[in-house]
C-alpha cells in the first residue's frame, strides 16, 4: 500500500485544508500500521505469509480487489459519467465480450465474471452476494438445441436487498444478448412453472416468510417469460411432492435463494425494476407490466405499523400507543446526536421510568420508519405527571424528575419525541401536521419583524430570549403573534362541552382560580399543572394568569368551531394546536456493548475434538498420550514434526505441505491422486505433539496456560488450518477471546453524532489539539470543556468498556510482535488515555469491508458514536443494530480467510477489504438525507399542514444539496441543543434486571404508570405474540431434541440402543421440563389477573394440560378424579 494512492484520490476534491491534513494523517497512519504488520508477517511464523485484507479506497477499488481483476481505472471513468447502474451494465458487457479476461477463459467463465462484477457494482462492493450469493453461472441447452444462460442463486441474497437481487437477472440478460445466446424456454422439458408455485408455497409454509405475498399466476407469468433461467441450490430440508426428479432442476428440495429473488425481487419489486429497465433502456422485459402485483406483508403501511406495535415481547415495555392521549408528541428537528434513524427523547423519561430506556436502546415506532435508537435531548418538552396527592406537575428537568419520581402516580403526557425531517425523507413518508412549538413561533416572529420592517427592540429581544408569561400575552395582544408555545395547553384535545365546564369555576382572580373536583380529568387532558387542596382544584400564578386571559377576561361563546378557534376569537390571543400526533413506541433490543465471542467462547482456533471435554480444553487434551488432530499436513523435515506456521518455530526451516488421498491413503506432493484420479485433501487426522507444543509455546511467550484453555472441536475451514498456539496463550493471559476469523472484536450499538463537547467524551483540550481539533463551531479557539466542536468524518467515540477491552488487545498485539514475531512493540499502550488517536475498523455483519475510524474519546454508554457518513460507509444506520470494532493492526496481522468456512455465507462478517478514507459523496443516500440546518423554515412547518410526501419538500437544507462542494465536509448544523449525551445509568433496566418475571413486572408497572398505554391490551399482546408461540415452540423442540454426553459433549440425534455414549458415559436430554414451561406460571398468572379474551385464557390452560400430558404432574400437584379413570 502506498501513501500516494490515498493522497492522489483526494487531491482533486474540494475540501478545507484541515480536512486534507486529516485525511493525509489517516492515510499515513494506515500505511504505517500496514508496513509494521507486513514486516511481522514476513517472518513466516503464521500460516499465511501476506496481509490478507486488501486496502480499497472507493467503489471501483473494492470491486476490482474483490474479484482480483484490474478494472479500477476504467470503472472510475464510467462511474463519473454514468452512475453505478449503467456502469455495471456497460462494464459487464465488456467483460462478457472478453475484455480484461484471461486468454484461456471460456465463454462460461467470462459470463460468470461479468454477472458477478455487475452485481458487485450495483451492491457497491461491500457485500459478498457477488462472490457467494451467486452459486453458478452456466450455459445450458433448450429442448430445441439452442444455448441459454442459467443463474443459480445461493444463500446470502437477503430479502432486504430484493431490488439488487432482481437486478442480477437484468445484468444476466444484458450479457446474454451481448454474446448472442438464446432465451431460456420454460416448461420445454418439465412443468417448471408448476414446480416454482409448489416450491414457493412449501417454503412460505415450512421454512420462512417473505416480504411480499404474490399470486400463483404471477409466478407462472414470470418464469414463463424470463429470458435467463432462475435456478438455485437447495437451502432447506423440505421437499416438493408433485414435481420431483425434473430434468433441469437437480434437487427436490426448496431453493430459498432463488425463491427470494422471484418473490421479493422480480415480483415484489416489479415497479422499481421497471423504472430501472426504463433507465437502462433494456428491451424484452415489457411483460413485467402485466403482473397483477404483490401485496406487502401487513397489507398497507398503517396495518404494518399497527402490527409492529402489537408484537410485544415479554419484559420490553410499550411506552406510547399510536394516536393515543398523552403519548409522545411528534416534534420535527435534529440534535447533534439524532437523525439517521436515531430519535430524541427527553432524559427525564429515562429517570422516572427507572431507566427502562438508555442511550442506544432500540425502539419500534409506527412512523416514519420501523426501528430507531434512543438518544437523549433535554431541550424538548418534558413530561406532565400526576402525583399521589392529586397534584399535576410539569417536570422541569432531570433533577426535578429524580426528586418527585417516587411520588408519581400517572404520566399524563410523555412530552416530545424528536424525529428528523431526513428520516421522513428516507422513508418517503407523508408529513404529519406539526404541533405549535417554540421554533415554529420563532419563525413567525421573524416573519412579523421582517414584514413590518419594525425597529421595535422589544420584539427583537425575543429572537434570543424566552418571553415571560406577561411578555407572551403582550406580544400576542399587541402584535397579533400566536401565543407562545411554552404557555400553551392541549386545547385542541378537548371538546367544546368540556370547555363549557371550565367556564364555571368556584373562584376567579388573575393569580388564583379555584375549580370543583369534577373538572380534574379535563385539566389533566389539557396538561395544566394544578394543586389539590381541601377537595378543590387550585390554579396559581402562571396557570391562573393563562386561564384568566383566555377564559375569563371575555367569556368565550361556545360554537361549532374547535376550542382553539373559540378561545382565539373571544380572547384576541391567537391559540394554535399544540398537539401533532402521538407516535407509537415500544422497546425492541436493549443496547449492546460487549466483546464479540464465538459460542462457546474460544481462546484459540485449534481443534481438540472430544478429547478436551465439554470445555474443549487444550490442557486436558494434551494429557492424552496419543493425541490426534485434524489439521493441515504441514511438516518440518528437519525437526520431523508437524508445524502450524510456514516456518518451523523451533529451527526456522521452511515447512512443506503434503496431501493424503482419502481412498488409497497415499501421501502425495500434489493435490491430485493419479492412482485414484481424485483430488487429495491437504489435511488429515494425524498424531500431533500437543503437549510438547504447549510447553514450547509457554516457554517462548513467558506465560503459563491455565484451565480451561479453550480451543474448538473442529475447524470449519476447507484446509483445516489452525492458529499458532502462542496466540491463544496471549489472548487467555489478557482475558480476550478470538472470533472465527482470528480477530479480537468488540460489538457496540451504532449511534450518530455530528458534534460533541470535550466534557462529554472525557478528552482533554490538549489532547484534542494534538488530534487536530483547534476551533469550535463558532470559529473560536478551543479553550474550555463546554465548547461545541464538530466531529470529524472518521472519528469515533466508543464506550469506556470497549476502550478497556481494546487496551488489552493492544497489549496482546505488542506481546505477539515482541515475543512471537521477534519485532518491536507497536502500541505501547498502558491505559485508555494512551489509546486515543489510534485507528480501529468498524465492520457490519452483513458486509465484507472494514471502515477505518479514529478513537478520540469515551462515554459511559453502550454505543459507538460516529458520524452518519462513517456508519453509512459500513452500510448501516442507527436503527438498533450493533457492529463490531477491532484494532486495525489486529485485523491486518491476525485475520485470515484460511480460517473461514468455504460454505455459502462463510465470508460474511469478514474484513476482506479495508477502506481507509470515507468521503461524503460516496456515502449511502440515507446519509445524504440528513438535514444540516440551524432552523426549520416557516415554509417547512406550513408544508406539514398540507400533509405532503417528504420528498416534495425542498425548503430544508440536506447534505445532498452540498455534494461535490467543500461544505459536504463541515457545518452539519442542528436545530435542537442538548446538554448531555447520557443519563445517570448507561444500561437499560432490561439489561440489568435478572429474571424474566422482574422484567415483566417492570413492563406492567410502566404500562400502569403511562396514560397512553392500556395495560390489558399489552398483556393480551404479550400472550399472543410471545408466550403462546414460545410454549408451543418449546414443546415442539422437546419432541425433536438431541441427547448429549456428560463427559465428552458429543451430541446424538436419537438415543442409541446401548443407552450410553461411545465413551461409556451417561447421555442426558438437552431440553428439560423447566425450559419448556419457563413461561407457563407467568402466562397463567396473567390470564387470571388481567382482562384478556376467553380464547387466550383457554389457550393457556390447554397448553398447560398438554405439558402435563407430556411430563406428568409436578410433585405436590393435586390428583384429579380423572387420573384414576
Amino acid at each position: 500500500m502506498s501513501e500516494n494512492d490515498a493522497i492522489s484520490r483526494i487531491k482533486d476534491i474540494q475540501m478545507p485544508d484541515y480536512y486534507f491534513d486529516y485525511y493525509s494523517n489517516l492515510s499515513n497512519d494506515t500505511t504505517t500500521i500496514f508496513e509494521n504488520a507486513a514486516t511481522a508477517k514476513a517472518t513466516l511464523f503464521d500460516s499465511s505469509a501476506i496481509i490478507e485484507p486488501k486496502i480499497a479506497f472507493d467503489l471501483a477499488d473494492r470491486v476490482a480487489k474483490m474479484h482480483d481483476i484490474d478494472i479500477a481505472e476504467p470503472l472510475r471513468k464510467l462511474l463519473k459519467i454514468h452512475g453505478k447502474e449503467l456502469s455495471a451494465l456497460m462494464l459487464s458487457k465488456e467483460l462478457a465480450l472478453g475484455k480484461y479476461a484471461l486468454p484461456d477463459a471460456s465463454l462460461e467463465d467470462k459470463l460468470d465474471l461479468a454477472v458477478r462484477v455487475g452485481l458487485a457494482i450495483v451492491t457497491e462492493g461491500v457485500t459478498i452476494a457477488p462472490l457467494q450469493g451467486i452459486s453458478e453461472v452456466s450455459i445450458k441447452k433448450n429442448k430445441d438445441g439452442t444455448e441459454y444462460l442459467s443463474i443459480s442463486i445461493a444463500g446470502p441474497m437477503r430479502s432486504a436487498g430484493g431490488t439488487e437481487s432482481a437486478v442480477t437477472m437484468l445484468i444476466a440478460d444484458h450479457v446474454r444478448k451481448a454474446v448472442g445466446l438464446a432465451k431460456f424456454q420454460a416448461d420445454s422439458f418439465d412443468d417448471e412453472t408448476g414446480r416454482f408455485v409448489e416450491e414457493l408455497r412449501i417454503y412460505e409454509r415450512e421454512a420462512s416468510s417473505f416480504q411480499f405475498h404474490i399470486l400463483d399466476e404471477d409466478i407462472i407469468h414470470v418464469i414463463s417469460n424470463l429470458p435467463v433461467e432462475l435456478n438455485g441450490v437447495d437451502t432447506d430440508p423440505y421437499e416438493v411432492v408433485n414435481h420431483k426428479g425434473m430434468t433441469r432442476i437437480k434437487t427436490d428440495r426448496v431453493r430459498g435463494g432463488a425463491l427470494r429473488v422471484l418473490n421479493d425481487g422480480l415480483i415484489g419489486r416489479s415497479k422499481k425494476l421497471l423504472k430501472r429497465i426504463e433507465m437502462y433502456n433494456l428491451d424484452g422485459w415489457e411483460w413485467l407490466n402485466e403482473l397483477k402485483g404483490a401485496v406487502q406483508t401487513g397489507d398497507n403501511q398503517e396495518d404494518a405499523a399497527a402490527k409492529r406495535m402489537r408484537e410485544v415481547i415479554t419484559g420490553r415495555s410499550v411506552l406510547s400507543m399510536p394516536n393515543s392521549l398523552g403519548g409522545f408528541r411528534l416534534r420535527y428537528g435534529r440534535a447533534c446526536n439524532t437523525g439517521f434513524a436515531a430519535v430524541g427523547i427527553n432524559p427525564v423519561i429515562a429517570e422516572i421510568l427507572d431507566h427502562t430506556i438508555a442511550v442506544g436502546t432500540q425502539i419500534k415506532i409506527d412512523l416514519p420508519g420501523k426501528g430507531a435508537t434512543v438518544a437523549f435531548v433535554d431541550s424538548i418538552d418534558t413530561p406532565t405527571v400526576r402525583l399521589r396527592n392529586g397534584n399535576v406537575v410539569k417536570i422541569r428537568d432531570v433533577k426535578h424528575g429524580r426528586e418527585i419520581k417516587n411520588e408519581i402516580e400517572k404520566i399524563l403526557h410523555l412530552g416530545d419525541i424528536l424525529i428528523t425531517f431526513g428520516d421522513f425523507l428516507e422513508n418517503n413518508a407523508q408529513l404529519i401536521p406539526s404541533g405549535y412549538v417554540e421554533e415554529f413561533w420563532l419563525e413567525e416572529l421573524k416573519q412579523k419583524i421582517q414584514k413590518h420592517k419594525t425597529d421595535n427592540e422589544y420584539l427583537y429581544q425575543f429572537l434570543k430570549k424566552i418571553p415571560t408569561i406577561d411578555d407572551a400575552l403582550k406580544i400576542s395582544l399587541d402584535f397579533q403573534i400566536p401565543f407562545y408555545p411554552k404557555y400553551l395547553y392541549f386545547w385542541d384535545l378537548i371538546s367544546s362541552q368540556e370547555l363549557e365546564k371550565l367556564l364555571e369555576p368556584k373562584k376567579v382572580e388573575e393569580t388564583l382560580i379555584e375549580y370543583s373536583f369534577g373538572v380534574k380529568k379535563i385539566l389533566e387532558k389539557l396538561g395544566t399543572p394544578h394543586k389539590i387542596k381541601d377537595e378543590k382544584i387550585i390554579l396559581e400564578e402562571q396557570e391562573a394568569k393563562i386561564f384568566f386571559n383566555l377564559l375569563f377576561k371575555k367569556k368565550p361563546i361556545i360554537t361549532d368551531l374547535s376550542v382553539p378557534k373559540i378561545l382565539s376569537k373571544s380572547s384576541g390571543i391567537q391559540i394554535k394546536n399544540k398537539f401533532s400526533t402521538s407516535i407509537g413506541v415500544r422497546i425492541g433490543r436493549p443496547e449492546k456493548a460487549a466483546p464479540r465471542q464465538m459460542k462457546p467462547p474460544t481462546h484459540i482456533l485449534f481443534p481438540v475434538s472430544n478429547r478436551g471435554g465439554p470445555t474443549r480444553d487444550l490442557l486436558k487434551a494434551s494429557r492424552n498420550e496419543n493425541f490426534f488432530a485434524k489439521v493441515l499436513n504441514r511438516h518440518c523435515s528437519v525437526c520431523d514434526e508437524p508445524s502450524i506456521g510456514i516456518k518451523c518455530l523451533k529451527c526456522g526451516t521452511k515447512t512443506t505441505i503434503t496431501y493424503r488421498c482419502f481412498f488409497c491413503r497415499d501421501i502425495l506432493d500434489e493435490p491430485f491422486c493419479e492412482k485414484c484420479k481424485r483430488k487429495a485433501p491437504s489435511f488429515s487426522e494425524r498424531k500431533f505433539p500437543l503437549k510438547e507444543k504447549l510447553l514450547s509455546a509457554q516457554e517462548k511467550m513467558g506465560l503459563r496456560a491455565y484451565e480451561p484453555f479453550k480451543g474448538v472441536k473442529d475447524l470449519i475451514s476447507q484446509d483445516k488450518i489452525a492458529e499458532p498456539i502462542e496466540k491463544g496463550l496471549v489472548r487467555q493471559h489478557f482475558g480476550l477471546t478470538v472470533f472465527k476469523d482470528g480477530t479480537v472484536r468488540f460489538d457496540a450499538t451504532n449511534s450518530p453524532l455530528t458534534h460533541f463537547k470535550p466534557s462529554w467524551i472525557g478528552t482533554s483540550i490538549k489532547k484534542l489539539k494534538e488530534l487536530g481539533y483547534s476551533h469550535d463551531i463558532e470559529g473560536k479557539p478551543i479553550e474550555n470543556l463546554d465548547q461545541t466542536i464538530e466531529l470529524r468524518m472518521q472519528d469515533v467515540i466508543i464506550p469506556f468498556e470497549s476502550g478497556r477491552y481494546l487496551v488489552s488487545t493492544c497489549k496482546y498485539i505488542d506481546l505477539l510482535l515482541k515475543k512471537f514475531y521477534g519485532k518491536s512493540s507497536f502500541y505501547n499502550v498502558k491505559n485508555i488515555e494512551d489509546l486515543l488517536g489510534n485507528l480501529i475498523i468498524g465492520l457490519a455483519p452483513h458486509t465484507s469491508v472494514g471502515i477505518v475510524g479514529r478513537i478520540i474519546g469515551y462515554t459511559e454508554t453502550h454505543v459507538c458514536f460516529g458520524t452518519p457518513n462513517w456508519h453509512s460507509a459500513k452500510r448501516r444506520d442507527a436503527d438498533g443494530d450493533a457492529d463490531s470494532i477491532m484494532l486495525l493492526m489486529d485485523c491486518l496481522l491476525n485475520f485470515s480467510r484460511q480460517f473461514l468456512s468455504d460454505r455459502i455465507g462463510g465470508l460474511m462478517d469478514a474484513p476482506l477489504l479495508v477502506q481507509p478514507l470515507v468521503l461524503p459523496h460516496e456515502s449511502q443516500p440515507q446519509a445524504h438525507n440528513l438535514e444540516v440546518t440551524k432552523i426549520l423554515p416557516l415554509e417547512f412547518f406550513e408544508s406539514t399542514f398540507q400533509q405532503v410526501k417528504a420528498s416534495s419538500v425542498k425548503s430544508v437544507e440536506i447534505v445532498e444539496s452540498r455534494i461535490e462542494t467543500e461544505r459536504q465536509f463541515y457545518d452539519y448544523f442542528f436545530t435542537h441543543l442538548t446538554s448531555s449525551l447520557t443519563t445517570s445509568k448507561s444500561r437499560s433496566a432490561y439489561s440489568t434486571l435478572g429474571s424474566m418475571l422482574d422484567k415483566f413486572d417492570m413492563q406492567v408497572r410502566n404500562a400502569e404508570l403511562i396514560n397512553a398505554v392500556n395495560t390489558s391490551e399489552i398483556v393480551s399482546n404479550v400472550i399472543s405474540t410471545h408466550l403462546v408461540p414460545d410454549l408451543m415452540g418449546n414443546l415442539r423442540a422437546y419432541a425433536r431434541q438431541s441427547f448429549r454426553c456428560t463427559a465428552c459433549g458429543k451430541s446424538y440425534r436419537r438415543m442409541p440402543l446401548i443407552q450410553t455414549c461411545t465413551c461409556s458415559h451417561k447421555l442426558i436430554a438437552t431440553i428439560t421440563r423447566g425450559s419448556v414451561e419457563k413461561y407457563l406460571k407467568l402466562a397463567k398468572r396473567l390470564v387470571d389477573k388481567y382482562d384478556v379474551t376467553e380464547y387466550q385464557r383457554g389457550r393457556i390452560h390447554a397448553l398447560s394440560d398438554e405439558i402435563e400430558l407430556v411430563f406428568g404432574k409436578s410433585k405436590g400437584d393435586q390428583q384429579l378424579i380423572t387420573d384414576y379413570s
